[in-house]
């Protein structure tokens, strides 16, 4: 019976826990970017591409865990009022230098490159058109040829301004798009998703699947 009971227990193996996954990352308020593939905002779209200066906000990769992530395996989320404002892998929301900026951000149906809604507020029906994902953002990669995350590498949102910037050419506020976070997503949080209106995240799926970034809107800087 000793036998038999040191038996077992040498045969039993506790299962080994599987590492967590996780992305570090900073938070660069009060930056600005150029308003890629905007042809109201851009004098000339194709590069060398002058385009106005926009209000933004960078999140910066600094550290990931156990080991690198394929950017392919992380999708970026931005909920809003309840619903998904935009979703999209990485490699689809990349900004790609040297190239036609008006086709490198175009709306791609069906797929995650378009703006969808936020809440009850669909900018499709505001403005006729289906608005590419470059009006909210673009995935910034230090390597864009590379296929796993690197550290330095950033998500640019803008930070939507009633000031700036301009049409080019004109003096008047931009009014025929819509860039940058929906402003109201820095007002008091409501209780539509607990406890923020608006918050990102990054899912990578593994293994294991996780969530590895959650940052709530409010944690970024406020429009001007």
């Amino acid at each position: 019976m000793t036998v038999i009971a040191v038996s077992i227990l040498a045969a039993f193996k506790p299962p080994v826990p599987q590492a967590t996954s996780e992305i570090y990352y900073t938070i660069d308020t009060g930056t600005t970017a150029p308003t890629w593939g905007d042809l109201t905002d851009c004098s000339n779209v194709n590069d060398p591409s002058t385009c106005a200066q926009q209000p933004a906000v960078d999140i910066i990769f600094t550290t990931q865990s156990p080991g690198l992530m394929p950017v392919a395996d992380l999708t970026f989320y931005f909920f809003c009022n309840g619903t998904v404002y935009f979703e999209s892998t990485l490699p689809n929301m990349l900004y790609i230098p040297t190239t036609n900026h008006a086709a490198n951000f175009n709306c791609v149906e069906p797929g995650g490159n378009c703006l969808q809604t936020c809440g009850k507020y669909n900018p499709a029906e505001v403005f006729g058109y289906d608005i590419p994902f470059s009006r909210l953002g673009f995935f910034w990669q230090l390597d864009p040829n590379a296929t796993y995350l690197q550290d330095g590498d950033s998500i640019v949102l803008y930070i939507h301004s009633t000031t700036a910037p301009h049409d080019v050419g004109s003096t008047a506020p931009d009014t025929d798009d819509y860039h940058g976070i929906p402003a109201w997503c820095f007002a008091t949080p409501g209780t539509e998703n607990p406890p923020n209106n608006c918050y990102i995240k990054i899912i990578y799926s593994g293994p294991p699947q996780a969530t590895v970034v959650y940052i709530p809107v409010s944690e970024l800087a406020a429009p001007n």
